[in-house]
């Protein structure tokens, strides 16, 4: 499995069951999390970095003039937490109107040619609602339990620090905002692209295939900048 997904780039996560339109929000918002972390786009995980700010803030407003560089990383790292927090939020608003079968993460470079891109493929998954769904929780334990075994991410090499872009397949009449639709986009092809597949177990679900003609590519906004102490 460690070598397939490294070799090929391919991950697939197969849940036992259905999962509900916002349980699919939160499996792009943790991967997006990840990933900025184990990319080095963040120097500590997303939770470990929500507790840092609370205890800068508290040390701030006990201070009344900090020192210049740890004033600028304090900058850095709440424009970097209200980026990321914009684009969860806005994730949010997108999934409750509109089916989101797939989420492309590029790292570096242009939406053109990005240096890396990750795609979380969701076009497989059954979704429903009520209490037959599958935990969230339980979910998530088991897609990056499956992504660490996999080793997809991990990388040695030094990586410096690059803006995210978020681009997300959404129905053209859905009536969001925030994203820009992009019409012309297409997904490139001159970089190796990883990708997670998250699916429903087909012998125990079966779903008619949507139609996903249409179906656009919109855009985020904004980037998400990366940043390290």
């Amino acid at each position: 499995m460690v070598r397939r997904a490294q070799d090929e780039g391919h991950v697939d996560v197969i849940f036992p069951g259905t999962v509900t339109q916002d349980g699919c929000c939160r499996f792009v918002s943790e991967i997006l999390k990840c990933i900025l972390y184990q990319r080095q786009q963040l120097p500590m995980t997303y939770d470990q970095l929500v507790y840092s700010q609370k205890k800068q803030q508290e040390k701030h407003a006990g201070s009344r003039r900090p020192g210049q560089s740890a004033d600028l990383a304090w900058r850095k790292c709440q424009q970097t937490m209200q980026e990321l927090e914009e684009v969860l939020q806005q994730l949010e608003v997108l999934y409750s109107l509109s089916r989101v079968p797939r989420v492309l993460l590029l790292l570096g470079g242009s939406v053109i040619l990005p240096k890396e891109l990750y795609e979380i493929n969701m076009e497989a998954l059954v979704v429903a609602s009520g209490d037959r769904c599958l935990r969230v929780s339980s979910c998530l334990r088991q897609l990056f339990r499956t992504l660490f075994v996999a080793d997809l991410l991990s990388d040695t090499r030094p990586v410096r620090l690059m803006p995210t872009t978020v681009l997300v397949l959404a129905h053209r009449n859905c009536g969001v905002e925030w994203f820009r639709p992009k019409l012309q986009f297409k997904v490139p092809t001159r970089v190796k692209k990883q990708v997670i597949s998250l699916s429903t177990d087909s012998r125990s679900h079966k779903e008619l295939t949507p139609d996903w003609q249409d179906y656009v590519w919109f855009q985020a906004p904004m980037t998400i900048k990366g940043f390290n102490k």
